[in-house]
């Protein structure tokens, strides 16, 4: 089977294609070179072989495009040996001797007809044997002799077992499908979108592209994968995302598909060509379409007219091929050129750079003047380039050096990761202490969940920074950082007291804002009226200044303290808003942020499907950011448990759990844990998820999150431990979350509580009263929807315990529509199996099956149970036998796993 990365993006066409080939038949798959014709057809290929059908396949060249009867060779040279012989003789005379089986006699002559005809009787008789599917990839280059052979084939093979699967490189309508028999289909593979290319680039080569760079890239092949991935290669040789405005490396494979539409050009034509490629907009640039040189660009199809009715290139690569031929010489006059033309303060900045040819002070604060311009029209990635370019410009090495930092957190801040590497390496490779400071403190930002080494750059940065009170700050609120992920949040205090204070020395606001973020999750379950009272403090120094990291992640705890208070509503218009601004603003490393609280929060409130886009969207930016993929796949195989399906959340998380245990990330190790357990939960594996959130809930604790609104797992895991034979210790953990509920003043909480309450109490031998209790709960709950949801769905199992089958059926039928309703995909399909299982069985377990369940759960032997129930081993027998075909479970472990 094809690998899933062999093909991305075109699922809904593998589909169509397999539906066209099951109803017999034929099918042309056409479009240019490196689309993904042959991907497809070697997915749809080893499908049908493994599926037991003849696949005979043909591969030509343009170099055997001229050798008569090649392609048949390639098809039937293979079963002739066992097929050849229930031809006529002079049939297979023909056929044996076009295939260069046989030597002709002399003076003879290949009897075209007598080919033909042996080709149609050899197939008749292979698909009386099985199915037969011919493979004609690159059909443009079949020769002639075989192409008249098979289309005399296909006009006579129609409606049986025989289906043709053709692939044609072309860039208009295809010119083979006579060889494709009726009926017949043709499907032209489009080009590949930029969501799927990204895709493609990450799982291909582990290229990670985000913002502009990926658009670049994408718009350059023109979403064909075979030249996204040539670029991808490319651009990982060259060692860093391209600028926003910067050529892409265009690679020599790429080059000698493209090159030739440059070269019988007159050389008028190069400065024109040259100054259409710097500029994103061809109509300002200072050449009239009558130019001579843009008249024979014109007239070879180098430069069009768009859709829009502006001039263009007729390949995005060319405009980058175009760039990087140029002599350096002729690139400097271009930007001068354009420079001088421009009336935008970024566009002119960028070309008088580019145009210089040395140092000069004035254009490097020019450019670090545009930078700001660019980062406030939120382009972080074209201020990271113009702060680059200052810095190369400067002249004193100290200043040269700062703004090589500040050309750094601009690369952050939109997501370029090589450049921001790059140049911190460039930084730490210099004299100036201040700015390698400033460098480790980027590294850090850049390792996400990783803590490896991270000590070690706390150090040396502490040790730069000494007698500089600013620096010294953001290295005490950086080591606050990294000690509420190892040890805890108790342990961060009084790191952050430190910062705190030297913030406010030096006055650097943006510090204070960002180590108040820390201490309010710090003091959210430490001290909640101090936390309360920090973000208060938090939210007026943020109030009327522009959007940053800083006040950004204070606008989230604002979100998120109020979303556990239980005001829904509110928590979903602040973090829209806050998502707004973020998109607004380019910050790339915090819209990842925002758009994972989005999705918890529409998760709250009941929007699943808002849950689940917003979700995987989170993960996917988070991949193409940070260094592990850990934390992305946390986002998006939680996602699925909201929206998606819970076999695709496991494979997720289980690759999320092991990178995030290889890296030691035991905050997003517990997050990971958690949606393990609910997938667990759905899969009716109840002891593999009572362990994985009994896990999740002692890493939680151990760093201090033990908020019960926070992880929302308490009620979970009492309830499955109590299903699992261990009541006694489920009254302890929910005793222990009532608590902390209480000091905090969770109310949302408590539904869930007491649904974990009546299962106690319904394991404990008193179902009735436990499902009257819940129902009474259900009158007036004051909870988000999908803990509404669940209550009804355990109200159902409480009542088919209490032997009440018409209440647990609406129960659970009340508990689907809420789920439905919700888009919660994963829980409504559990819910509706256990209607139907519930439908199927017809009535709850007797007394006698109950007792018996409940002592093949404590261990008890067959013998022990006729024992204890005084019954004969066989009448034990015979219980557990009807008992397993009426609960659909095999064996005494699947026995002890039910909810009866």
């Amino acid at each position: 089977m094809q690998d899933v990365a062999a093909v991305l993006g075109r699922t809904e066409v593998l589909d169509r294609c397999r539906v066209r080939l099951d109803r017999g038949g034929g099918l042309l798959l056409y479009g240019p070179a490196g689309i993904g014709k042959t991907t497809l057809v070697d997915a749809l290929a080893a499908e049908a072989a493994s599926a037991g059908t003849l696949v005979l396949r043909s591969t030509p060249s343009v170099a055997e495009s001229e050798l008569p009867y090649l392609a048949l060779a390639d098809l039937f040279g293979g079963v002739m040996v066992a097929a050849g012989p229930v031809l006529p003789t002079p049939q297979r005379v023909a056929l044996d001797t076009a295939l260069l089986r046989r030597v002709p006699a002399p003076g003879s002559r290949v009897d075209p007809l007598a080919v033909r005809l042996a080709v149609v009787e050899l197939l008749r008789y292979l698909t009386t044997r099985r199915g037969v599917l011919l493979v004609l990839d690159d059909a443009q280059w079949i020769d002639q002799a075989s192409f008249d052979v098979l289309a005399f084939a296909a006009r006579r093979l129609t409606g049986g077992r025989l289906r043709v699967l053709a692939a044609e490189r072309t860039t208009g309508p295809p010119a083979r499908t006579a060889v494709v028999p009726a009926p017949e289909e043709e499907f032209e593979l489009g080009p590949l979108s930029e969501d799927v290319l990204a895709d493609l680039l990450r799982a291909r080569l582990d290229v990670r592209l985000v913002g502009p760079g990926l658009s670049r890239l994408c718009a350059a092949s023109d979403g064909n994968p075979f030249y996204a991935l040539e670029l991808g290669r490319s651009l990982r040789r060259h060692g860093a995302q391209p600028w926003p405005d910067e050529p892409l490396p265009v690679p020599d494979r790429l080059r000698a598909l493209v090159a030739a539409r440059l070269a019988d050009l007159p050389p008028e034509s190069g400065p024109a060509l040259l100054l259409i490629a710097l500029t994103g907009r061809p109509e300002r640039v200072l050449v009239p379409r009558t130019d001579p040189g843009v008249v024979a660009a014109m007239d070879a199809g180098v430069l069009v007219f768009g859709v829009d009715g502006r001039l263009r290139f007729s390949h995005p690569l060319l405009s980058d091929l175009v760039q990087a031929e140029a002599d350096p010489a002729d690139l400097r006059a271009a930007h001068a050129r354009l420079a001088a033309r421009a009336d935008d303060p970024v566009e002119r900045a960028r070309h008088q750079a580019l145009a210089a040819d040395g140092p000069s002070e004035q254009l490097a604060a020019d450019l670090l003047a545009a930078a700001v311009v660019a980062e406030d029209r939120g382009a972080p990635g074209t201020a990271a380039e113009l702060a680059h370019l200052a810095a190369g410009r400067t002249v004193d090495p100290a200043l040269a050096a700062s703004r090589l930092v500040t050309a750094g957190w601009y690369a952050h801040r939109a997501g370029l990761a090589d450049r921001t590497r790059a140049m911190c390496g460039e930084i730490l490779a210099g004299a100036v202490p201040s700015a390698r400071v400033e460098a480790r403190l980027l590294l850090m930002e850049l390792s996400g969940g990783d803590t490896t080494g991270v000590r070690t750059l706390l150090a040396a940065a502490e040790a730069d920074a000494r007698g500089d009170d600013r620096l010294t700050g953001w290295v005490y609120r950086y080591r606050a950082e990294l000690a509420v992920r190892e040890t805890g949040c108790a342990s961060a205090r009084p790191d952050l007291d430190i910062a705190e204070e030297l913030a406010e020395r030096c006055g650097d606001t943006e510090l204070l804002l960002d180590t108040l973020t820390i201490r309010l999750s710090v003091e959210v379950t430490i001290d909640p009226e101090h936390a309360r009272e920090v973000l208060d403090r938090g939210l007026r120094l943020a109030e009327g200044r522009e959007l940053t990291r800083g006040s950004a992640m204070l606008r989230r705890y604002a979100a998120l303290a109020t979303m556990r208070a239980g005001d829904l509503p509110r928590a979903v218009d602040v973090m829209e808003r806050l998502r707004a601004d973020v998109e607004r603003a380019g910050i790339l490393t915090e819209l990842f942020e925002v758009l994972q609280l989005c999705s918890v929060v529409y998760g709250r409130v009941g929007r699943c499907a808002d849950a689940y886009a917003t979700g995987l969207l989170a993960g996917q930016l988070r991949m193409e950011v940070e260094p592990t993929p850990g934390r992305g796949l946390v986002h998006q195989g939680t996602a699925e448990l909201f929206g998606g399906t819970v076999e695709r959340a496991v494979e997720l998380l289980d690759a999320a759990i092991d990178v995030q245990e290889r890296i030691h990330d035991q905050e997003w190790l517990g997050f990971g844990l958690i949606a393990r357990g609910r997938a667990d939960l759905l899969l009716g594996r109840l002891e593999a998820a009572a362990a994985r959130l009994d896990r999740a809930r002692t890493l939680m604790h151990k760093l201090g999150l033990t908020d019960p609104a926070q992880t929302m797992i308490d009620a979970e895991l009492a309830e499955t431990m109590a299903l699992t034979g261990n009541a006694d210790q489920a009254v302890l953990v929910l005793a222990a979350a009532r608590a902390e509920a209480a000091r905090l003043q969770r109310t949302s909480v408590l539904l869930g509580f007491t649904r974990a309450d009546c299962v106690i109490e319904a394991v404990s031998g008193h179902p009735r009263e436990a499902a009257d209790r819940l129902r009474a709960a259900l009158t007036e709950p004051d909870a988000p929807p999908l803990d509404i949801a669940r209550a009804w769905l355990t109200l159902g199992e409480l009542e088919w315990r209490a032997r009440r089958p018409g209440l647990a059926r609406v129960a659970l039928r009340e508990a689907a529509d809420r789920y439905g309703l919700a888009g919660c995909r994963p829980w409504h399909r559990y819910t509706m199996e256990r209607l139907a299982r519930r439908d199927a069985e017809g009535g709850p377990a007797s007394e006698t099956e109950r007792r018996i369940i409940e002592l093949v759960r404590a261990g008890a032997t067959n013998k022990e149970i006729a024992a204890t129930l005084h019954l004969s081993v066989k009448a034990v027998e015979a219980n557990l036998t009807k008992l397993y075909r009426r609960l659909g479970v095999r064996n005494r472990a699947g026995l002890a796993r039910t909810t009866q």
